[in-house]
């Protein structure tokens, strides 16, 4: 569990909150997976928007909370907690109804959760291209400086490994006027082989974890809903996945954490034309023959 110590914390203010704090940003697919997990849980919790788009998320403000600039990150009593994968799992154990993570089977389900968190930058590149315009979801020299300058820069005291990757990635988004043809191909292929599994597990079990509901079907929800948006063919190359997926979007929890904003949907929707036309979609990209 990434659960920060004082010296890692320099925003002060948020040890001193009381109860369940959610520092999230609406359409961030980890902080949809947090509040979909919080809300099946009946969980009151108080939400902190930090609005990516504006960049938020690398002000002096936030990351004296969680050096690494990444959402969501959950308070609870003053303690602060950072990883969304963690945060789940340490609200599955504080909060056992109902339980998503079955007895005993804590360590494989961490060990699933990382390798379903091994995407993440996958799921972040076909996002940057096709859902949020490169000059949007850029960052400037300046706010890389920002980044490299505020915060403790330690996760549990000792300097953080992640934050080189991070700026690393940035560095090279801009070097590059955003994510590559390439980086499209690869990321594509990478979800198909993964999905690809998910439809063999899925053929024989109800859910991705066995007959009930988990947190990995919460992680691969939030999953699936950002491939749909990005054009990935989820239900013709995998109809058993798009079918759990559509049982799952059922659920209130679900759906109401998952909503697209008017506006995202008729940008999305110019946005695809746009692509197609150019032969720059996600399918013609990737080569799917769909």
């Amino acid at each position: 569990m990434v659960q920060l110590i004082d010296a890692d914390v320099q925003t002060r203010e948020v040890l001193n909150w009381a109860g369940i704090h959610l520092l999230h940003y609406t359409t961030s697919s980890c902080s949809q997976k947090t509040r979909i997990v919080l809300n099946m849980k009946s969980v009151n919790w108080e939400s902190h928007i930090v609005d990516i788009s504006k960049k938020q998320n690398n002000d002096e403000w936030f990351l004296g909370i969680n050096p690494r600039g990444l959402l969501p990150v959950l308070i609870h009593d003053g303690v602060v907690h950072i990883e969304s994968d963690d945060i789940v799992m340490y609200l599955d154990q504080q909060y056992p109804q109902p339980k998503l993570v079955p007895a005993g089977r804590e360590n494989e389900m961490m060990r699933l959760l990382k390798h379903e968190d091994s995407l993440h930058v996958d799921l972040r590149n076909l996002t940057m291209r096709y859902l949020i315009p490169a000059d949007v979801v850029g960052k400037s020299s300046e706010v890389l400086a920002k980044y490299r300058k505020y915060g403790s820069g330690t996760v549990l005291g000792e300097s953080d490994t992640r934050r080189p990757i991070e700026l690393d990635y940035w560095e090279r988004f801009n070097a590059n006027g955003g994510v590559t043809d390439d980086e499209v191909r690869e990321s594509s292929l990478r979800f198909r082989e993964e999905f690809n599994a998910l439809e063999k597990i899925l053929l024989k079990q109800n859910f991705l974890f066995g007959d009930l509901i988990s947190l990995l079907d919460v992680a691969w929800f939030v999953y699936v809903t950002r491939m749909k948006l990005v054009s990935y063919p989820v239900k013709k190359l995998h109809p058993r996945l798009d079918a759990w997926y559509m049982d799952l979007k059922k659920r209130a929890e679900f759906a109401e954490e998952t909503i697209v904003p008017k506006h995202l949907q008729v940008q999305l929707a110019d946005r695809r034309v746009r692509d197609t036309s150019n032969g720059k979609s996600l399918i013609q990209l990737a080569g799917f023959h769909v």
